[in-house]
């Protein structure tokens, strides 16, 4: 919690001065009344109101923004872990039994959730803060099992001394792979396809101009699937 304690000639005034200042609504915090303070006589012997503010901080607001989002969703969890790293928040579920509802397929409905928090939580305080949600672990277990893949993979391009391409993935997942081989000065990575969900090249170093070598030259296509016929010379 943060504690602020403000003065004035009045309730009123300090509590709207203090909106205003902070740019905040009636329910962004709570209030108490320390001292009334006293009006003086023709100026003199007066004592201010003294009012003490305490807002919740940036970790108790994404906690009360999960509980509230999660609930809509008639879904029960046990706790809700938040850890701040790199400025990011990294906020952990722990389900009430089977995550499965939560994470979806493909984790699309933990995706989804993440997307809502970041939304509800910037515009609350209006600035641009960075969530990462997980329920049980289920990001880094993925994490861990795609690292063990590529680390399969690198062995067997520098083994082998060809290029082998991955499946499609996801952004996030195609960083994951891309930070972990550029670590690796005798390995580059490619990425190739279109859409949301593209793959990555994983190859030697040097490499590059024999994969884009490889690739198909463009033909210009023609509405009758044949090229237009030369005119005949007189």
């Amino acid at each position: 919690m943060t504690t602020i304690e403000k003065k004035g000639k009045s309730t009123s005034h300090v509590i709207s001065d203090f909106m205003k200042e902070y740019k905040l609504k009636l329910e962004d915090f709570k209030f108490e009344v320390v001292d009334e303070g006293k009006k003086g006589f023709l100026g003199f012997g007066g004592k201010p109101t003294t009012i003490r503010f305490t807002m919740p901080d940036v970790t108790e607001k994404i906690k009360e923004f999960t509980t509230e989002l999660i609930s809509k969703i008639n879904v029960e969890i046990k706790a809700i872990d938040i850890k701040i790293k790199d400025k990011i928040y990294y906020v952990n579920i722990t389900s009430n039994g089977d995550p499965g509802f939560l994470i979806g397929k493909e984790a699309k409905m933990l995706d989804s959730i993440q997307h809502l928090l970041n939304q509800m939580i910037n515009k609350h305080e209006k600035k641009q803060l960075k969530l990462k949600v997980d329920v049980d672990g289920y990001r880094n277990r993925r994490k861990d099992a795609l690292l063990n893949k590529v680390k399969d993979i690198a062995e067997k391009v520098k083994t082998r001394g060809k290029s082998i391409t991955m499946e499609p993935l996801h952004s996030a997942n195609r960083r994951i792979v891309h930070k972990f081989v550029e670590k690796d000065k005798a390995l580059r990575t490619m990425t190739i396809g279109e859409g949301e969900y593209k793959r990555v090249v994983i190859l030697q170093a040097g490499a590059e101009s024999d994969i884009k070598s490889k690739k198909k030259p463009y033909r210009k296509r023609y509405n009758n699937s044949r090229p237009p016929r030369k005119k005949a010379e007189n």
